[in-house]
């Protein structure tokens, strides 16, 4: 990392921003509507000058999780420190399993035995994201209601964190078009 000086002032190169941002439309969708978790390995990454991921290769399946609409969401706070000099983005994915019963019941008992999860998915702007990419994702709590009233969520909520050298990653093309040797399990 290089350091110059310029009105007495120290810069350093590294971290100088390269781009300006202009003002989006409005047309961007809030939520979450697939997530995909993966059962296996994920041994290399590749990203185009853009920063998004173009190639995952690896082992395993990513077994699809279908969401009702309007009940999953994904969160990402930016935590730097100044005083350490470090900097970790802690992602949290949150998904709504609607029904209690057995099968869901069973996946989820194995998902919260896992500390490695590699979880994808895709928002409702079809833009799919990879979380816990590099040091993985676990289930941080969970909750199973049979609600209150008949009109309340019979089913289970699932909350997934990472935390990552990098924020989430955000694939070229659509899950299936990026992967090498890891197969989607449809639902």
């Amino acid at each position: 990392m290089a350091l110059l000086f310029k009105n007495n002032k120290h810069i350093y190169m590294a971290c100088l921003i390269n781009d300006a941002l202009a003002l989006d439309c409005m047309d961007s969708l809030g939520g979450v509507k697939v997530a995909y978790i993966l059962a296996g390995d994920i041994t290399e990454t590749t990203e185009n000058v853009g920063g998004e991921i173009t190639d995952i290769t690896g082992t395993g399946n990513f077994y699809e999780f279908q969401l009702a609409k309007d009940t999953a969401f994904y969160n990402e706070t930016i935590t730097p420190s100044n005083a350490n000099g470090s900097l970790f983005y802690q992602g949290e994915l949150t998904i709504v399993l609607q029904k209690m019963d057995a099968v869901k019941r069973n996946q989820i008992l194995l998902l919260a035995q896992n500390r490695d999860l590699r979880i994808a998915f895709v928002d409702n702007n079809d833009v799919t994201y990879i979380a816990g990419l590099s040091r993985g994702m676990v289930m941080s709590s969970g909750t199973a209601a049979t609600g209150t009233a008949v009109g309340d969520l019979n089913g289970y909520t699932l909350i997934f964190q990472s935390q990552e050298p990098k924020s989430a990653g955000i694939l070229a093309d659509p899950l299936a078009d990026v992967l090498t040797g890891i197969t989607i399990v449809n639902a």
